[in-house]
């Protein structure tokens, strides 16, 4: 026999009663799917297993012993247990034959019976219900609910009686009855009902279109199913299949509401609570989302679905569940087909979750892992977008179509976009290392921020597509050549531009080093010998010799050879290069080379020679600073030598400006070897070559050297006096003068040599201290010639200048010395003779004119002239008192007269004779002041005359050291 629960028996008629909700809900429409809802279903009970009886047999005993039994309330409990079986045999009966109308009268009648007896027994009034229900007889059904409801409260069958009374009424459209049926359900607490009466009690709500209350019914409900106030939640896809259908349907219904209560605004209306005074959703608030934005989707609204989604994303950017809910409102808008939106929301996707997002940054591996493989198509997808998006604005701001501010506006908008690509380029880039696409799209990311403009950041992509990975994928790649070449063009750009000296020298660096490289790289590109010859002209401008003759000689070595054009520009990279570091043999050869190629009237041929002749100038003046460092005066001589073949050897390529200068430095050196002869020969062939050269004026000073070193003294003055009247400048005429008149005198030419030193004593008289050598050697020679009136004119001439200096001074005391002389003589001269008073009168006026001399010579301080001066005053007092003694006597004196006559003389010479002393023995005390000239040797000798008892002595020595002891 088959025994069923009663809760089990009664399923049947939970069945019948969601059945006909889900016929009513059917008929109620608010939105195009509301009939789609299925119907609320309580979950299956489990079923007890008992030993398996054959109903009718039992039944038919069951009959028999009622027959037999007249006992009031056995025979009750039989009749009972016959309509439990009955209504159990109806069941099976009708399980196993689906489609067969089957009638539970017998049943029903039984209940009634049994209720005849015990109108109060809820289990009877709760069967009957049942078996009315599985008969078809909705309205008794509910009545013996009602009497369940109404007589026994308590009863444990009142959350179903209330359950199936609030159906019936929903069923009827009676939604308030039904809620407080359905509330009432939920009063009872937890019982197998509550969850479907919570269901129930949302739709009820949801009927009365009071949505609000419904959503907050349904939004508990999914609290419960979700285990939301659970530490632990249950995530929807771990719900059992009952419970999961439920909650579909749940969140179904919760998306109609949301959408008549206002859409997606709506919704975070609903949330349960606040954290630190922020609203807070639930931890399935994203399906709330989902849910409404699908329903827009299913009814074709596709903006407001999309919307919907990116609402939640908007409110709840660092989610785990934001990402696939951005990419659910592109899928809509795709769906839609809104491209124009459905870029806008791929590239605001990439904004908020590319790698360079915050949300990247606080994401986990499986988060980055997920994000990727949305990132990957829609980054590269964006970016070339927004390339040929620039590239059309390019191409219209180049249209001449197009006005000047529409032309300006399209170019603005066309570099926006550029750098746009190039930024989601890089975002790729960046975010999927190591990835195929990383050469061509890093290529495309160099192309755009080199039409943006951007030179600098285009140079290191191009950089990188040419030599950033591995030479693999390099030499697969068609564009790492392009790449490269392209690179060198960035960094052109870049020098071009910057304005810091600093930094554009930076740039040509960062180009030159890019040029070799790409020629290192692909040698036998079309470009790589231009390329290679571009670097090396840019390390010349740098001034980095050294690596330009690399550069250049790798150049020249190059397959196929370089052409003529490019061979020239090579062969003068070398000869610049060697000549700037000095290897100027190497550098003679590259000119040489280059010079050998051109045509004479090549615009650049006399350049070239220059250079050629500066290079052999150079080698010489290489030796020469050698020489010029050597200590031994022999050693000197051979690399002179050399040094001279160079520099005569410049010459052979041409007359020219260094030629000459070249030739003016082996005359100088000619000079320095006193090869006279050779020198006087390369003096004349410049002279002839070069007349009107700067430095022929100069070779004037030079033959007279050369003269002199041939002995030509009147040559060489001849060469002199030419300068002296034709030279520039005042200076070099003025000392030309002066040499001049001393080589005529040298020569032995002592009129021209006169007439020199005349015209410079005239002309020049700055300096004064050589104007007044020139008038002492006037004074010579005028004296060598016997003539004293132009002799005189000149000793007068120096003794009256007022030169300060120590020369001009001894020129003055020389001058004044000899016209004392001259006094002195005539002094001298002067015999006293009768009548003496006259005659002596006479000799003391030139005696006074004498004094008054020599006075002018002491004046002047000067040793040499002082002691002279200071000898010949004392013997002028010496001679007037010899003369005096001396001079004639009166004639006719007695001898008596006489004899006074010579003591009277002896009287007026005395004085003078002791002032003759004093003087010498002034003159003498010189010595003390180590001044022991001819002239104080004179006033010695004197002295010894004057007074011999004191100074005819032998002379003795005393050595200094002993004297000092």
């Amino acid at each position: 026999m088959k025994f069923t629960s009663p809760r089990k028996k009664f399923l049947a008629l939970a069945i019948c009663a969601s059945a006909t909700l889900g016929g009513c809900a059917s008929q109620f429409d608010p939105g195009t799917t509301l009939a789609d809802l299925p119907a609320a279903t309580l979950p299956p009970e489990p079923q007890v297993e008992l030993p398996q009886v054959e109903l009718p047999v039992l039944i038919a005993s069951y009959e028999k012993a009622l027959a037999a039994n007249s006992n009031p309330r056995t025979r009750r409990q039989i009749q009972l247990r016959l309509a439990d079986l009955e209504m159990e045999r109806l069941e099976q009966l009708q399980a196993d034959n689906p489609e067969m109308a089957v009638a539970y009268s017998e049943a029903v009648r039984h209940y009634e019976a049994l209720l005849q007896t015990s109108a109060d027994d809820d289990y009877l009034a709760y069967r009957l219900a049942r078996a009315r229900a599985l008969d078809g007889n909705l309205p008794g059904s509910l009545q013996a609910l009602e009497n369940i409801v109404e007589t026994a409260p308590e009863s444990p069958f009142i959350a179903e009686a209330l359950f199936r009374r609030g159906e019936a009424a929903f069923s009827q459209k009676r939604y308030r009855a039904a809620e407080r049926d359905f509330a009432a359900v939920l009063a009872q607490g937890e019982s197998p009902f509550a969850r479907n009466a919570r269901y129930m009690l949302g739709w009820s709500q949801f009927k009365d279109a009071r949505y609000r209350d419904a959503g907050n019914t349904f939004l508990t409900l999914m609290d419960l199913l979700l285990a939301e106030k659970e530490p632990e939640k249950r995530p929807l896809d771990q719900l059992q299949k009952g419970e999961r259908r439920l909650a579909d349907d749940t969140l179904r219904v919760l998306a109609l509401g949301f959408n008549y209560l206002g859409g997606a605004e709506v919704i975070e209306s609903f949330n349960t609570g606040s954290e630190a005074g922020i609203d807070t959703g639930r931890s399935y608030q994203h399906l709330l989302y989902r849910a409404l934005g699908d329903w827009y989707a299913e009814s074709e609204r596709y903006r407001d679905g999309a919307q919907t989604f990116l609402t939640y994303v908007e409110r709840n950017p660092q989610s785990r569940q934001a990402p696939g809910m951005h990419v659910r409102a592109v899928e809509i808008l795709q769906q839609g087909n809104f491209p124009s939106e459905v870029v806008p929301a791929k590239r605001e996707f990439v904004t908020r979750y590319g790698i360079r997002s915050q949300y990247w940054q606080s994401a986990d591996d499986a988060q980055r892992g997920e994000l990727r493989s949305r990132l990957k198509p829609w980054l590269e997808e964006l970016a070339r977008f927004d390339h040929a998006r620039a590239q059309a604005l390019a191409k219209e701001a180049s249209s001449p179509k197009n006005s000047a501010k529409a032309a300006a506006h399209a170019r603005r908008e066309s570099r926006s976009a550029f750098l746009a690509a190039a930024g989601l380029y890089g975002e790729f880039i960046q975010t999927f290392p190591g990835d195929d696409k990383e050469p061509p799209l890093t290529f495309l990311m160099a192309e755009s921020l080199n039409d943006a403009g951007e030179y600098a950041r285009a140079f290191d992509a191009y950089s990188r597509v040419a030599w950033g990975f591995t030479e693999e994928t390099r030499h697969t790649q068609a564009n790492a050549t392009e790449a490269g070449y392209a690179a060198i063009l960035m960094a052109g750009q870049m020098h071009k531009l910057e304005k810091d000296p600093e930094l554009a020298n930076l740039w040509l660096d960062r180009k030159t080093e890019t040029s070799l490289h790409f020629a290192e790289t692909w040698p036998t590109d079309k470009r790589a010998l231009p390329v290679q010859l571009d670097a090396a002209h840019n390390l010349f401008e740098q001034y980095r010799h050294a690596e330009t003759i690399a550069a250049a000689e790798k150049a020249a070595g190059w397959q196929p050879p370089p052409d003529a054009r490019q061979r020239r520009s090579i062969l003068i990279l070398l000869g610049h290069s060697h000549f700037e570091t000095e290897n100027f043999p190497a550098a003679e050869n590259a000119y040489a080379q280059l010079l050998a190629g051109m045509a004479s009237s090549d615009q650049e041929y006399l350049n070239t020679r220059d250079r050629l002749q500066s290079s052999i100038y150079k080698q010489a003046e290489v030796i020469l600073k050698q020489v010029h460092l050597t200590t031994d005066s022999m050693e000197f001589v051979a690399p002179t030598e050399e040094a001279i073949a160079l520099l005569l050897r410049v010459r052979e390529s041409g007359r020219s400006a260094i030629a000459a200068t070249a030739q003016f430095d082996a005359i100088n050196q000619l000079m320095r070897l006193k090869r006279w002869p050779q020198a006087q020969a390369e003096l004349a062939d410049f002279r002839k070559f070069y007349p009107d050269h700067q430095l022929t004026p100069s070779l004037t000073a030079k033959a007279v050297a050369i003269y002199q070193g041939l002995d030509m003294p009147e040559a060489a003055a001849s060469e002199l006096m030419a300068l002296a009247n034709s030279d520039p400048d005042p200076r070099v005429r003025r000392d030309s003068l002066y040499l001049a008149a001393e080589q005529f005198e040298t020569s032995g030419n002592t009129q021209r040599a006169i007439d020199a030193y005349r015209q410079y004593a005239r002309q020049w008289r700055e300096p004064a201290l050589q104007n007044l050598e020139a008038q002492y050697q006037l004074v010579s020679l005028y004296e060598k010639s016997g003539n004293a009136r132009e002799r005189n004119l000149w000793i007068n001439s120096l003794a009256g200048n007022r030169v300060a200096e120590p020369r001009g001074r001894y020129l003055a005391a020389y001058a004044r010395n000899e016209l004392a002389e001259q006094s002195f003589a005539r002094f001298e001269r002067q015999k006293l003779t009768l009548p003496l008073k006259q005659s002596l009168k006479n000799k003391k006026q030139a005696m006074e004119a004498t004094v008054s001399d020599y006075k002018k010579v002491l004046d002047l301080g000067i040793a040499e002239f002082t002691t002279a001066a200071n000898f010949r005053l004392a013997e002028i007092y010496r001679q007037l008192s010899r003369d005096l003694m001396d001079s004639q006597r009166p004639n006719g004196l007695s001898p008596l007269e006489l004899e006074q006559y010579e003591i009277l003389l002896e009287e007026q010479a005395y004085p003078f004779e002791e002032k003759a002393i004093e003087l010498h023995e002034a003159n003498i005390k010189r010595t003390a002041d180590g001044i022991y000239d001819d002239w104080v040797k004179h006033s010695f000798s004197s002295l010894e005359n004057l007074l011999p008892a004191r100074y005819r002595k032998p002379e003795s020595t005393v050595e200094w050291s002993d004297a000092a002891y």
